[in-house]
């Protein structure tokens, strides 16, 4: 019921615009479209649902550039409710595409991240020019849940292809001219649900470090806990850790870009790293009375823990809004 709302409101507006636009249409006329439907944004196979009604609006009798389009980034595409009718002596095609997205994910500051989801359209003109409604737009209404709509751009270019397709009439070296429309939507999550769930691993390993750092600081402690549930505890953290990265790999696509999700993984596995060595080194300094150079190790493995991991990831985490 929503979808037919939307698309009597959209017809409206276009029976509108062909009023409007009684002057001289562009040679081959004006292309729009609005985005309807957004959805099943997947990061793991690098692609997205979209869908969108199209429109173009002419006065050759002859000529449907609807026809010609094709989603140049789309694995798959399809079109539905194709129709063309005359209003005012104006021809008005219309028709919906839907289609799944190829799309390369930018995950440096997951899941604070910004996306900008690119739909690109391409049609053969052959000497024929139009131009773009300035009408194109989104609904609102279909963002994603946990998302929101920072900008929508639609452009228009012209882009020559160095072959000749198959054309026999084509001279060498003739340049097929194929008009290009690129639709930009720019969504930002909202991570901090995002933040907590995927990394609530990484958390508890990152607890579980500072208690064995915390028990190692003191001589007092050392001697009521003993070395043995030191190690486990640095085990539990060691289990906490990969867990959380089975979890974070199902979700975030393997990239080349150091990413917030990989400093806070180095981070943690070494502050494990520095946990265990704490663990056995304080034992021994303990046992071979050497007070001092325990104490001044402890405090430079508080020091680098608490620089590395909560220092240079809260920067990263400031730098991500």
């Amino acid at each position: 019921m929503f979808r037919v709302i939307i698309l009597l409101f959209i017809s409206l507006t276009l029976i509108g615009n062909v009023k409007a636009t009684e002057e001289s249409l562009p040679s081959g006329g004006k292309f729009g479209l609005v985005v309807t439907d957004l959805h099943d944004i997947d990061f793991s196979n690098h692609e997205y649902k979209a869908e969108f009604y199209s429109w173009f609006l002419t006065d050759k009798p002859d000529y449907n550039l609807l026809e010609k389009i094709e989603i140049t980034n789309a694995k798959e595409f399809s079109i539905r409710n194709a129709k063309s009718e005359t209003i005012d002596g104006k021809h008005l095609h219309s028709q919906v595409f839907q289609g799944t997205i190829k799309q390369n994910w930018d995950v440096s500051n997951y899941p604070f991240d910004t996306q900008e989801l690119l739909i690109s359209l391409t049609a053969p003109i052959n000497g024929v020019a139009h131009s773009l409604d300035k009408t194109s737009n989104i609904d609102d209404m279909i963002i994603p849940e946990g998302w929101s709509l920072e900008s929508f751009d639609v452009t228009h270019s012209m882009k020559n292809y160095p072959a000749m397709f198959g054309d026999a009439n084509a001279s060498d070296g003739n340049n097929h001219q194929f008009s290009e429309a690129q639709v930009v939507i720019t969504l930002k999550r909202s991570g901090l649900r995002t933040f907590i769930t995927s990394f609530l691993g990484l958390f508890v390993a990152t607890f579980l470090i500072i208690t064995v750092l915390f028990v190692n600081s003191s001589v007092r402690r050392l001697a009521i806990i003993p070395l043995q549930p030191r190690i486990t505890l640095c085990s539990g953290s060691l289990f906490a850790a990969v867990g959380a990265i089975y979890g974070l790999d199902a979700n975030i696509p393997f990239g080349t870009n150091f990413t917030l999700s990989d400093s806070l993984e180095i981070t943690t596995f070494a502050g494990i790293g520095f946990a265990v060595l704490s663990s056995i080194a304080s034992d021994i300094l303990i046992k071979t009375d050497k007070v001092v150079f325990h104490r001044n190790l402890m405090a430079s493995l508080w020091t680098l823990f608490l620089f590395s991991h909560f220092g240079f990831n809260g920067y990263l985490i400031s730098t991500s809004f």
